[in-house]
């Protein structure tokens, strides 16, 4: 049928949310997030809407602590997610090396990320290269301001005459 043809051409479209933590402020966040998706997602003719993955009161730091962004990592690369609608950057992910490990994921299996905030689609290729590359300086930054701290705390230790690897001397 012309129906199922139709929906077939459609972009198959998710949103992703995350509050930091579960505060009546926060929730109050939440609950805005997935109606603005709702609204926005079932507004446009050009796609459908697959789900709202959601996280409340988790971190962004770490990917395996966010289930349901675990889970539409999986979806989306099972080929039921097309575009993923996001708020920001920092929504998606703080550690910036996640980030980046994400979105190059997704935009090898032509899965799309939209920055909703700063109108950034991570399939259009001006974009996204700029995008990417931002990402890229960003966490090689992060990378190196965690190793100089490591060595900075290190040398404070040594200086102290604290040893280092182990807490106390046995025998």
């Amino acid at each position: 049928s012309s129906e199922l043809s139709t929906e077939d051409q459609k972009i198959k479209a998710a949103a992703y949310c995350r509050v930091s933590t579960d505060s009546d402020d926060q929730e109050n966040s939440f609950l805005a997030q997935v109606k603005y998706y709702s609204d926005y997602i079932g507004s446009r003719e050009d796609m459908i809407l697959v789900d709202i993955y959601a996280d409340e009161g988790i971190s962004g730091t770490t990917d395996y602590r966010r289930a349901s962004f675990m889970k539409m990592i999986q979806d989306a690369l099972s080929g039921k997610i097309d575009l993923i609608l996001t708020k920001s950057i920092s929504r998606f992910g703080r550690n910036t090396m996640d980030v980046l490990k994400n979105v190059r994921l997704l935009r090898d299996n032509n899965v799309a990320v939209l920055f909703v905030e700063n109108n950034l689609n991570t399939l259009d290729t001006k974009t996204s290269e700029m995008l990417l590359t931002t990402l890229s300086a960003v966490a090689q930054q992060e990378s190196e301001k965690i190793s100089e701290h490591v060595k900075l705390g290190l040398q404070m230790k040594m200086n102290r005459g604290e040893l280092i690897g182990f807490n106390r001397c046995y025998g």
